[in-house]
């Protein structure tokens, strides 16, 4: 305590112990008087038929000026709040409110008087049917894979459907939740995302659970023949028989391994369009093959084939 001045330096515990008494009266002084100041105070609707809920948003705090000693004001301050009561219990569809200071709800023991509410001075309340609906989730996802990958299959979301809760007139019409965007770049393998929902038309709405999981599945890219994939003719002519030469094609496909090993011909259509064969010229035309989701064609072998034209 050198730093200190010599006249503080003496009987330095007693000064102290003076000036903490000092305080201590002043503090006691000061939480004893009266004052005027103004809170944010909650505000709180009770009441609400069950059958009904609220569709417009509604301001969550109230400015009061209350009248209290201090120690009370700095109770209100760090414990306990007062809050500003909307009784909902008699309304069943539209209603303005104007507050009063009797809807003020003081905590029990606090001795303090609201004297006036600054703001807001109306609070417009709108009541709608309230409604349930099952509605099935829809991700918006972007998923890009490294080169050399692939996405199988589309993404699965956990739990596929979530429960809505909020006004008929404005989840009626709602098909599906959609998430939050996301985008993910250079996946070399299955990534799992938990992804906010999107609540459907805003205020009003809830929706059970918030958040769901969606699981993108990344292969590696794999390369297959399938073998005597069968022939098919569209868009035939009537009175005519269309005979393809030959009657099947192999088809090289790239695409995820899983996806590829589970392939057969069956899973397969080859098909050419008639629409394109000119009988003057009798050239070979294009084959033609739809592929499950996710794969990719390569090739087909023959690429082109000849088609055969009788009367019937």
């Amino acid at each position: 305590m050198k730093f200190l001045p010599r006249w503080l330096r003496e009987n330095f515990q007693v000064k102290l112990g003076l000036f903490i008494l000092a305080i201590l009266l002043w503090f006691l002084v000061v939480i004893e008087r009266t004052y005027e100041y103004a809170f944010d105070i909650p505000i709180e609707l009770e009441g609400v038929k069950k059958s009904r809920v609220v569709m417009n948003p509604v301001p969550d705090m109230a400015r009061v000026i209350f009248q209290a000693r201090g120690r009370e004001l700095l109770q209100m301050q760090f414990f306990t709040n007062p809050y500003l009561r909307i009784d909902l219990s008699s309304i069943n569809y539209y209603y303005t409110f104007r507050p009063r200071l009797d809807m003020i709800v003081l905590p029990g023991g606090l001795a303090a008087e609201p004297i006036e509410i600054l703001k807001p001075d109306s609070i417009p309340v709108m009541l709608g049917e309230l409604v349930e609906l099952k509605l099935p989730v829809s991700p918006q996802v972007k998923a890009e894979p490294a080169a050399g990958y692939v996405v199988v299959g589309d993404y699965e979301v956990h739990p596929p459907e979530v429960d809505v809760v909020g006004p008929k007139q404005k989840i009626a019409r709602a098909k599906r939740v959609k998430t939050v965007p996301a985008e993910l770049d250079g996946l070399k393998r299955n990534t799992e995302l938990q992804l906010a929902l999107v609540l459907p038309y805003g205020y009003g709405t809830v929706v059970t659970p918030a958040q769901v999981k969606v699981l993108v599945r990344v292969e590696r890219i794999g390369e297959r023949k399938i073998k005597g994939v069968p022939l098919t003719v569209v868009n035939s002519p009537r009175g005519r028989e269309v005979i393809v030469d030959p009657v099947s094609v192999d088809v090289e496909v790239n695409g995820g391994i899983s996806v590829l090993s589970d392939l057969n011909a069956e899973d397969l259509e080859a098909w050419v369009d008639y629409q394109e064969y000119n009988p003057m010229s009798g050239a070979p035309i294009k084959v033609h093959v739809n592929l499950p989701e996710s794969l990719e064609l390569k090739r087909t072998s023959p690429a082109n084939i000849r088609l055969i034209v009788r009367r019937r």
